[in-house]
């Protein structure tokens, strides 16, 4: 059997299961292999018929695999749906300290729960106490993918290292007044998401189950009167020059008047270390982390030992 007078270039098909299909063919012709024998005897008006109906045959192959195609764009999407499906169900839950304060593994303290998590250590370092502390989001959807660095929202929500104090009182009073900033943020177990972090908490452009995000507030529209309202409020009309120079006449007039007591000057505001920030704020009472208490309010003390 001789050599085909045509190659097929290298090129193939790919098949990605709920991603991607791909057919490409294309001939290449050999002439050193051809053989127009069968041709000669044929006059050319017949030969031109057979190139019709040849073409019309290809027509109706490339007919039949465009309907394939679209076969499987549908099988194919079904697929994608599922893919994307199984792996948003197998995100497992966070886990987390149920909104109490316990110890961990490397002397830390932290609270958590399904939405925020805050951390603390206080080490010693020679004659000072070292206090680093962080606020962030538990973000379950980091489990799954790829997360740059620079990509917003970030997980860390504030974050503060190697803060210096003389005695270890001073650093467990900061840790706790942050803690009293941000206690609303434990009370229940699962807070409702900010709009913002809404992608941590998501896999695959769905939100987990178990979240909800926080409600945004209806802003009323302000109509032209209401800014003229607000603008006359904020610069009322002046008195007429004349009654201005006439409530004015006698003091100027009058030179056995009293001065006016010179106003006493702007009391200084100095910078607070933070060691004697935390010193002047009273002492709070002692709670043992760890232990089970009633739900979480804004004073909740974070103590370390």
């Amino acid at each position: 059997m001789g050599k085909n007078f045509y190659d097929i270039a290298p090129s193939g098909t790919t098949l990605r299961e709920g991603s991607y299909l791909n057919v490409q063919r294309s001939l290449i012709y050999r002439g050193e292999y051809a053989d127009f024998t069968p041709f000669l005897g044929i006059p050319q008006k017949e030969l031109e018929d057979q190139l019709k109906a040849s073409k019309a045959e290809e027509q109706k192959i490339y007919d039949q695999l465009k309907e394939a195609i679209k076969a499987w764009d549908e099988h194919g999407a079904q697929t994608l749906l599922l893919q994307k499906a199984i792996e948003y169900l197998k995100v497992p839950e966070v886990k987390h300290t149920s909104n109490e304060w316990k110890q961990q593994k490397d002397d830390s303290w932290e609270i958590s729960n399904l939405v925020y998590k805050m951390t603390f250590n206080i080490v010693k370092s020679g004659d000072e106490w070292k206090l680093s502390w962080e606020l962030s989001y538990t973000a379950p959807g980091l489990s799954v993918g790829y997360w740059e660095y620079t990509r917003s929202p970030r997980q860390r929500i504030e974050y503060e290292g190697s803060k210096k104090y003389k005695t270890m009182e001073g650093a467990q009073r900061y840790i706790q007044s942050k803690f009293d900033q941000y206690a609303d943020h434990f009370e229940v177990l699962s807070p409702r998401v900010p709009k913002e972090a809404k992608p941590l908490f998501s896999v695959n452009g769905q939100l987990l189950q178990g979240y909800a995000l926080m409600r945004q507030a209806k802003r009323e529209g302000v109509t032209l009167e209401d800014l003229i309202a607000q603008l006359e409020a904020s610069f009322p009309a002046e008195a007429p020059q004349a009654e201005e120079t006439l409530s004015a006449s006698p003091a100027i007039s009058n030179p056995e008047a009293p001065a006016a007591p010179e106003a006493a000057p702007p009391p200084s505001v100095l910078p607070v270390e933070p060691q004697a920030e935390a010193q002047e704020q009273p002492q709070p009472k002692t709670v043992q982390p760890g232990r089970k208490k009633r739900p979480l309010h804004k004073k909740r003390l974070a103590m370390a030992r």
